[in-house]
């Protein structure tokens, strides 16, 4: 019955051993690399997909997003589109990020007079963030302009705040490939 018992715990050790990298896999999150977007980022789980046309100030254009929804209550988002580059070129870049950036706050009835913002760059494009909430909403957002195409990261969250541990394996995971 001991030889059993011996052989019984060493079957589960070595599935435990024979799973590790799996499971680190799984902690570790799905590795996105977007030839066409130009990025990698790191997502909690593998997101979905869509293209779709949106209406803007310079006609419709297309808006390429990747989405990875937890739970109703939490999703991880990057998007981007592409500006005619005319637009950008005769407009201030700072103006446009801001647009952007209050854009989506303001959809999710944050309080603009009370957003505290962050300047970041990327490859020496530059950046803003901010981590906002109001009442029971929980957003960080960042949007970063790399010449005429506008990146949006965020992650939208329902009655609790963002974790730490979530921000930085997200946001810092956010890299422009060369």
């Amino acid at each position: 019955m001991k030889i059993k018992t011996a052989f019984l715990q060493l079957s589960v050790a070595l599935l435990i051993l024979a799973m590790l990298p799996i499971l680190s896999q799984a902690q570790s999150g799905h590795k996105l690399s977007s030839k066409q977007g130009n990025f990698i980022i790191t997502f909690p789980g593998e997101p979905d997909f869509s293209a779709d046309e949106v209406e803007t100030a310079v006609g419709n254009l297309m808006m390429y997003t990747y989405m990875f929804e937890i739970s109703d209550d939490a999703a991880y988002m990057v998007a981007y589109i592409d500006y005619p580059k005319y637009m950008v070129e005769e407009s201030d870049d700072d103006v446009l990020l801001e647009a952007a950036l209050n854009g989506a706050l303001d959809s999710w009835g944050i309080d603009l007079d009370k957003i505290v913002q962050e300047t970041t760059w990327h490859g020496g494009y530059k950046g803003i963030y901010c981590k906002e909430s109001n009442g029971n909403t929980y957003t960080a957002y960042e949007v970063i302009l790399v010449e005429n195409r506008l990146y949006q990261i965020a992650i939208l969250q329902y009655g609790k705040s963002i974790s730490q541990k979530a921000l930085s394996s997200f946001f810092e995971s956010f890299k422009l490939k060369e």
